[in-house]
């Protein structure tokens, strides 16, 4: 009689497989570590890599100084009025002195010197026909301007643009007479310039070479009123009342100059 042998199965009737050297669980995790191994060393080498370590650069930088000389020369427009007597376009240096506040403003305290020319027109002749010749005119400015930064107390990419608004007095600083003289004008149709407010704008922007040294370009505008002499307003000299007794008038200037701060 032969008798079956006898085999444990599991509920799927299967029969397991047993290894008698490892467990299951030592071939179930060895992988496991070996990949935790890996992401470490992996971690670790880029942490400690140099490019990691690398920060983009900011095309802002802080101005660190807060007060600043400057000189600069440049050329004027100058609007000589109707009847054309005022000064006329020229020449125009300086020196300025800025001062930063509340990180965006600055106060510009400016010294300017047009040195321009005019004409010497005599009334009592045809009115196309009254230029006698031209002169020199010197006007001196004086203002006190305040000027935004729009970038802030910062530059972008060494540039700063701004625009400036402020006033301050012109008056003449030199006045050549010699025709009027030789022409034996009279004394009440010769033009005076006088002491004048005038009213100051500008835009333009500051280039930073350095962290003490800029340059800058500045295109202004100032308003100032001419005067017509007494002489040019007389019946005989104007019977139809049409000459202005006085008119504001534009000086448009571009101006390059360097500064240094501190």
């Amino acid at each position: 009689m032969r008798h079956a042998a006898t085999r444990l199965t599991n509920v799927f009737e299967r029969v397991p497989v047993v290894n008698s050297q490892q467990p299951d669980c030592e071939h179930a995790s060895m992988p496991d570590m070996k990949f935790v191994v890996l992401l470490i060393l992996s971690s670790i080498a880029v942490t400690s890599s140099p490019a990691a370590g690398q920060t983009i650069p900011s095309p802002f930088a802080f101005v660190e100084y807060s007060k600043e000389w400057a000189v600069f020369l440049g050329k004027s427009d100058i609007n000589p009025g109707r009847l054309g007597l005022g000064p006329q376009s020229g020449t125009m240096g300086g020196g300025r002195y800025s001062a930063a506040f509340g990180g965006a403003m600055s106060v510009d305290v400016a010294g300017t010197l047009f040195a321009s020319r005019r004409d010497v027109l005599d009334v009592s002749r045809p009115e196309d026909d009254r230029v006698l010749g031209s002169n020199d005119i010197d006007i001196f400015l004086l203002d006190v301007r305040l000027r935004l930064n729009l970038t802030g107390a910062r530059t972008w990419h060494g540039l700063q643009p701004f625009i400036v608004f402020g006033g301050g007095l012109a008056l003449p600083f030199s006045v050549n007479r010699d025709i009027e003289i030789v022409a034996f004008m009279p004394g009440n149709e010769w033009y005076s310039f006088g002491t004048r407010f005038t009213g100051s704008f500008a835009a333009g922007t500051s280039f930073h070479v350095s962290s003490k040294l800029s340059i800058r370009l500045d295109g202004v505008m100032n308003l100032w009123k001419i005067t017509t002499p007494i002489g040019w307003l007389t019946t005989d000299a104007d019977p139809l009342g049409e000459n202005p007794q006085g008119e504001w008038v534009s000086a448009k200037s571009i101006t390059l100059g360097a500064s240094w701060r501190r």
